[in-house]
């Protein structure tokens, strides 16, 4: 799935009212609320400005990003969220397998169910991290989008913006517009709704309070909300409420971090017999020579006894039988290495870690003790000293600029002795195009130098890692979640390579990466991983490494609990050798699949509807409520849906065929190419549309999709629809959420210049309408 379609343009327009013309949106001057709402794009200079007229004007126009309407999606695909859009260059690369955070991309959304059950940790314990669970939660106590979406507007809309969707809805809804006792009574209760939506949003303090909290917070008695207090003010006293809180809580779960990697040779389980020696390795072995070649051979020996004493051989020269026994002896570990240390937090702008670290290898080890001091300077710099106490004493200093959201600057040097010159690499990263992640990098690295003598004369004794000079150049790009890809190219004097890396997600939950390494000096060397969350609090990763012709086959193991990392590389040939690389990749692949689809997606969806089935009964009172609602919200917007309808069927503009929202599988048979879109339309509008039908009449336990058609036409202006992403699409006025707690569509089919339209999106994703890329051929 790509991040977002291009902009929905074939042709250059100079028709200002033309909706297939690219948006020209005006840039809204600086106001008094938006500096309380910290911006998460730093990466985005654009400001968004929605203006929505009442039905009696019909100057109203609406002003959005530039990239509001390239993220619809194609005709009859879904799309999500434009993922990555709103990206900085630094983002991107940091989320790229070239940045050494393999495999961490982001997971909107929330994060894949566990493999025994359970939400995943970060849902449990953040509210504001699974959006998608948001719109099937039956309370919207801490929601901070439902009274934007109520007004459908985006988050970050100018005062001016609400104050003119509010008036549009108040010409609908004021009940004094309403003659019949029973509408009256339903616009005089979404009146009071939208009329609250806008006390808030309108007020500063009170819709900083709520962009913060949702609507618990407008409960609470803020001393910090008091007259004169300026948002920025406010912001900086919710912030440091927001850190401690979050401070406290991960104190109490997890209170340090600890890693341990035990390096183990496995070699001897999967060598030929021929290669496994009989005696134990700290035995001599005798020769396979006879005594008259052996000067210093006892008289006694036996002429046959080298050879019994060869590896592999038994008397007379016959190999032998290795028992399993003997190999899983010889099975041992070579090299160990532990990490323990813990953060904490020195200002609000430094943290502080320490750490102690541990390495032995074939018997000897040693150990010592870091510091790492990390400062935030600006939301641009950012930069990180680390320190080893002990000997040897090697410093460390890195750091990170943004230069702006397209391009980003780090830097890292380390120092092992006062008696050469630090070592540097530098990193600069460009975002190579505004409508997609694609994102380039340049590395350069200083490898180890003198400069005019300086550490020309370093001792041989003393231990210091040397490397190359190397410079690499390379592209990355994240298609979606857990998707993207990465490719570099270096160039050093010992060594000239390329690498490509591919990661997707498989299977519902496993978080797969692939890739290889091709090198004049480094030889061939791929990889393969797999990652999959096993409960709540625990990850399990699973990789085989080989390489030609050093290397041999590597499987790797990893777990992951609460900050807690155990890694257990484990040797399984010193050789590249093609049946272990089948046993270890093919083998366990066709394993798990057949597991999945045979006994973990069966009893996923048992619990699923078991649990969906609890979730519904429990709040059925709520779910008829509001399907109530949704339906008195429909007979207010119907005569003025149909007034809207009638008006672009005048004009040949935007006409809402039919619209439908809830389970996708569940959607009845769309319109067929062919049909005369300008026909179905009339035959949509000629009268006003019926209603759904009453909660009475209903099967509302069994209803799997809302007819959304008088909503959506509602929504109209001036040929044009916009409704923001990242909130609940149940939150308009005249939805209804029919699957509570499911992932939830919305297909819109639609009439334009007489072609037909057709879109399909997620619950959570931005509609644009029209597109061109909408109409069906």
């Amino acid at each position: 799935m790509s991040s977002g379609p291009p902009r929905a343009t074939v042709e250059d327009s100079e028709d200002p009212d033309d909706p297939y013309a690219p948006y020209q949106p005006r840039r809204s001057g600086p106001s008094g609320l938006r500096g309380a709402r910290p911006s998460a794009a730093a990466s985005s200079s654009n400001t968004s400005q929605t203006s929505s007229g009442s039905t009696a004007s019909s100057s109203s126009t609406h002003a959005y990003p530039n990239d509001a309407r390239s993220a619809g999606s194609s005709r009859t695909s879904d799309t999500g969220s434009s993922y990555g859009q709103n990206s900085t260059a630094s983002d991107i690369y940091e989320r790229s397998a070239s940045s050494g955070t393999q495999g961490s991309y982001p997971r909107e959304g929330g994060d894949e169910e566990p493999l025994f059950g359970g939400r995943p940790f970060r849902d449990t314990h953040d509210r504001s991290a699974a959006a998608e669970a948001t719109s099937g939660d039956p309370s919207r106590a801490t929601d901070k989008e439902y009274l934007y979406a109520l007004l459908n507007v985006p988050s970050d809309a100018s005062a001016e913006a609400i104050k003119d969707a509010y008036r549009a809805l108040a010409v609908v809804l004021h009940p004094d517009k309403h003659n019949d006792p029973a509408r009256k009574s339903a616009a005089e209760s979404r009146f009071r709704e939208v009329q609250r939506a806008y006390e808030i949003l309108s007020d500063p303090e009170k819709r900083t309070v709520y962009d913060y909290f949702g609507e618990e917070g407008l409960k609470s008695s803020w001393s910090v909300a008091v007259r004169g207090r300026s948002p920025h003010e406010m912001q900086a006293e919710f912030e440091r409420e927001r850190r401690r809180k979050q401070a406290a809580d991960a104190e109490a779960l997890v209170k340090s971090k600890g890693d341990f990697t035990a390096h183990i040779d496995a070699t001897a389980l999967f060598a030929p017999s021929s290669r496994i020696p009989r005696r134990p390795p700290s035995q001599p072995r005798v020769p396979a020579v006879g005594k008259a070649s052996q000067p210093g051979a006892a008289p006694d020996a036996p002429a046959d006894a080298g050879i019994a004493a060869m590896p592999g051989l038994g008397i007379a020269g016959f190999t032998r039988t290795v028992t399993l026994a003997e190999r899983i002896s010889r099975v041992g570990c070579t090299q160990l290495i532990g990490k323990h240390g813990f953060e904490t937090q020195v200002t609000n702008r430094t943290s502080a870690t320490f750490s102690g670290q541990m390495v032995s290898r074939n018997g000897l080890g040693g150990g010592n003790l870091v510091g790492t001091l990390k400062t935030h300077w600006s939301p641009r710099l950012f930069t990180e000293i680390t320190l080893s106490f002990l000997r040897p004493q090697i410093i460390t200093t890195k750091g990170q600029f943004t230069l702006d959201a397209n391009s980003f600057f780090s830097w890292q040097s380390t120092m092992q002795t006062l008696l050469m010159p630090p070592t540097f690499n530098i990193t600069y990263g460009q975002r190579l195009s505004s409508k997609s992640t694609l994102t380039g990098f340049t590395t350069v690295r200083s490898g180890t130098y003198s400069l005019l003598g300086w550490g020309a004369e370093v001792p041989g004794q003393m231990l210091v890692r040397r490397e190359p000079a190397a410079v690499s150049v390379g592209l990355t790009k994240q298609i979606g979640e857990g998707r993207g890809w990465t490719t570099q190219m270096g160039i050093s004097p010992v060594d000239q390579n390329i690498s490509v890396d591919y990661a997707l997600p498989v299977l519902g939950g496993v978080k797969l990466r692939s890739g290889f390494n091709i090198g004049t000096g480094s030889g061939l060397s791929a990889f393969t991983s797999a990652e999959r969350r096993l409960t709540e609090n625990v990850r399990l990763a699973l990789g085989l490494n080989c390489a030609l012709p050093v290397g041999g086959v590597t499987l790797r193991i990893k777990v992951n609990r609460l900050g807690q990392k155990i890694a257990l590389p484990i040797l399984l040939a010193r050789e590249f050798r093609s049946d272990l690389v089948v046993l270890f990749t093919v083998v366990p692949a066709a394993a798990y699949t057949a597991l999945h689809w045979g006994v973990l997606e069966p009893r996923k969806q048992r619990r699923l509807r078991n649990r969906l089935g609890e979730l519904r009964a429990a709040n059925s009172e709520l779910i008829l409520e509001r399907r109530q609602a949704a339906l008195d919200a429909l007979a207010l917007l119907r005569d003025q849906a149909s007034k809207k309808a009638r008006s672009e069927l005048a004009r040949s503009g935007l006409v809402v065929i039919s619209a439908v929202y809830g389970r996708r599988d569940a959607f009845p048979p769309a319109l067929e190419v062919g049909h005369d879109a300008a026909q179905a339309a009339s035959q949509v509008w000629s009268e006003p549309p019926a209603l759904p039908a009453d909660n009475e009449q209903a099967d509302v336990q069994n209803e799997s999709y809302w007819d959304a058609t008088i909503a959506v036409q509602a929504l109209v202006n001036h040929s044009q629809l916009i409704v923001p992403a990242a909130r609940s699409k149940s939150y308009l006025l005249g939805f209804h959420d029919p699957v509570m707690g499911e992932k939830k569509h919305l297909r819109v089919t639609y009439a334009f210049r007489g072609q037909l339209h057709q879109v399909q999106v997620q619950d959570l994703a931005e509609l644009a309408m029209p597109m061109r890329i909408h109409q069906l051929s």
